[in-house]
């Protein structure tokens, strides 16, 4: 083995001296997975992109791996706090998830499939689901998920029809995807008034915009939240609106062009009556002035003729 690894040392160095590239392995690219973790029934990382790393350089990406990252990017304290996985009869299992460990009440679903272990596959681009059982007597938590990931063209007032399914376990301990019925959608963490039917279908209302969190609860099951977001934008403004706004316009314009002549005959109106007047008083004051002048001059010839 020694006189091997010398002659490959050795034939890298003739290709170094040659001046030839010597192909070195390389570390896989790491890949996104969208993680969402709960804890009890409460979300805790709801939907989020994660970077995962091959950790163990076999060229393979599995759900230890994927939720060692999620720790490492959303726990306080990291990876080291909140996460361990260790090996057991069952293979490499979680021990503690989220800083708890309960002796192993965890679940964890890939690409919304039941995942035996954590050495199971996870891909690029896809989603991983692990929760904290909130029921460690009878394990009734029962993990679900819509049929879309996600909603990227409502508008306000928009219906959208949603399907949401979950996992039970038969008498053979198999997982088996049923309708989730009878459960009540919630928006960024509010009750609404949309259920699910038998058919685990419903019709959602958005009545708010920007990017909602979809999820549900149920009176009857324990659902492991599952998670939709729902990007709302406003309601665009009909041409009809935009027709009758300018028609608003114009006759506000009409309007105010009607006053501006109004106004302007009102001005002339009273130019043209203080003009009148004028030429009145002027016509007035010309017999008072002859009267003057015919007075004055019948008094001097009285005068004179006195004197004579």
């Amino acid at each position: 083995m020694k006189t091997r690894f010398k002659g490959i040392l050795l034939s890298a160095a003739v290709l170094v001296q040659l001046g030839l590239p010597v192909i070195t392995a390389s570390a896989a690219e790491d890949i996104t997975v969208n993680v969402t973790i709960s804890n009890a029934g409460q979300l805790v990382v709801a939907g989020k992109d994660v970077k995962v790393a091959d950790r163990n350089n076999d060229g393979k990406y599995d759900i230890d791996e994927t939720l060692y990252a999620a720790h490492e990017a959303f726990y306080e304290g990291g990876a080291a706090a909140g996460y361990l996985a260790k090996q057991s009869d069952w293979g490499l299992s979680v021990d503690k998830l989220w800083g708890v460990t309960n002796g192993g009440g965890y679940g964890y679903y890939a690409d919304n499939q039941f995942s035996m272990g954590l050495t199971d596959p996870v891909k690029d681009g896809g989603t991983l689901t692990a929760f904290v059982y909130s029921d460690l007597s009878s394990w009734s938590d029962s993990f679900c998920y819509f049929d879309q990931k996600e909603i990227k063209d409502a508008k306000l007032g928009d219906e959208k029809t949603l399907k949401l399914t979950k996992y039970v376990f038969g008498t053979d301990g198999a997982a088996k995807p049923v309708p989730a019925a009878g459960a009540v959608i919630t928006i960024d963490g509010e009750k609404t008034a949309f259920k699910t039917d038998e058919n685990g279908e419903v019709k959602v209302k958005f009545e708010k915009t920007g990017d909602l969190l979809v999820s549900a609860v149920s009176d009857t099951d324990t659902l492991v939240p599952p998670v939709l977001y729902a990007s709302v934008a406003a309601a665009e403004t009909t041409a009809i609106e935009t027709t009758t706004t300018a028609a608003d316009t114009t006759t506000t314009a009409a309007a105010t062009t009607t006053t501006a002549v109004t106004t302007t005959t009102a001005k002339a109106a009273s130019s043209a009556n203080n003009t009148t007047a004028a030429k009145t008083g002027e016509s007035a004051a010309i017999p008072a002035l002859a009267l003057t002048a015919i007075l004055a001059s019948g008094a001097a010839f009285a005068l004179r003729r006195r004197n004579d």
